[in-house]
């Protein structure tokens, strides 16, 4: 069985409000797993892993030496990680800088210089590898070149962490995605979208289903009721809202609110369901028009009718 590796992430708290509560990661040796969460918290994070003595972490805007030619760097940190030279034509095919061996850093593309930066994350020796969006506005050759990266990386026994805001960079990387929110950190459900009908089970069984599909591109995401912020209907097409996200849906407002009700979820609005947990304040405008402000990092704001006032009422006890 593959050896884990078990770490328990401090808490960050700003101002007085929790950040992300403390929490477990198990990374399995040879794996690439992916933690899907907003700007804020994946700057926190980096500079967390940096204080680990068994982690290298790669920054996304850190700096490279420019005046350098690309192969003056390569041999430069080849001989830092007391590698030796012959491996340096090695390197420039697997991060396919060949052609641009002789270019100064400073002329290559921001792809090219993208892919150069995770040299480090190749030769240095950390069971622990955290690299902050390294797909995030490269060309798509590039992207799969740091795909075929990884798997050399993987073969070293080392863990590859990779910290996003966008999901769809996860999913083609990574064999485990959490979320990470306020709450702490929970995994997502990502499945391929598949095109043969599944065997019925019997009709005599009741299944119990809890998990909120949603679909993003190809893939099919199940969200489970916490994780949801809140609902919106928008011309017909219904988005579930998660960490400032939106994934269509293909429940109606009515189905969703008879699932969600049970989880403490309210319909604040024809067009609004609205996760009350995530709810921190209730704004009155003027005397009919209300609206409630959830906890969130965008300060995301949720109609509120008048009608439904009172019964909000009643539910928190005012």
């Amino acid at each position: 069985m593959a050896e884990n590796i078990k770490i328990l992430v401090d808490p960050y708290i700003e101002g007085g409000n929790v950040i992300y509560s403390s929490f477990h990661l198990s990374l399995q040796i040879g794996a690439i797993i992916g933690i899907y969460t907003d700007v804020s918290k994946i700057h926190t994070l980096m500079h967390w892993f940096l204080k680990r003595q068994d982690t290298f972490t790669s920054f996304r805007e850190s700096a490279l030496y420019e005046r350098l030619t690309v192969y003056e760097y390569i041999q430069f940190f080849v001989k830092l990680f007391h590698y030796k030279n012959d491996e340096i034509e090695n390197l420039l095919k697997l991060f396919n800088l060949t052609k641009q061996k002789n270019n100064r850093i400073h002329k290559l593309t921001y792809s090219e210089k993208q892919r150069l930066k995770l040299l480090n994350t190749y030769l240095n020796q950390a069971p622990i590898q955290v690299l902050e969006e390294p797909f995030q506005n490269i060309d798509e050759f590039s992207k799969q070149n740091i795909l075929e990266i990884f798997e050399v990386i993987q073969a070293q026994q080392k863990s590859i962490l990779l910290l996003s805001n966008n999901l769809e960079d996860l999913m083609m990387s990574c064999s485990e995605i959490y979320r990470l929110d306020t709450t702490g950190l929970h995994i997502l459900d990502v499945k391929e979208e598949d095109s043969e009908q599944a065997p019925q089970p019997p009709e005599h069984i009741p299944i119990r289903f809890d998990k909120i599909p949603t679909k993003k591109n190809d893939k099919i995401i199940l969200f489970n009721p916490p994780e949801i912020d809140y609902i919106e209907s928008v011309e017909g097409v219904v988005l579930v809202y998660v960490v400032g996200e939106a994934y269509p849906c293909t429940l109606s407002l009515n189905e969703l609110e008879q699932k969600l009700t049970a989880f403490g979820f309210f319909r604040s609005h024809r067009s609004y369901i609205v996760n009350l947990q995530k709810v921190r304040e209730i704004i009155t405008w003027t005397r009919n028009s209300y609206s409630l402000a959830l906890n969130s990092t965008d300060k995301t704001v949720v109609p509120l009718s008048k009608n439904k006032l009172a019964n909000l009422k009643k539910i928190l006890g005012i």
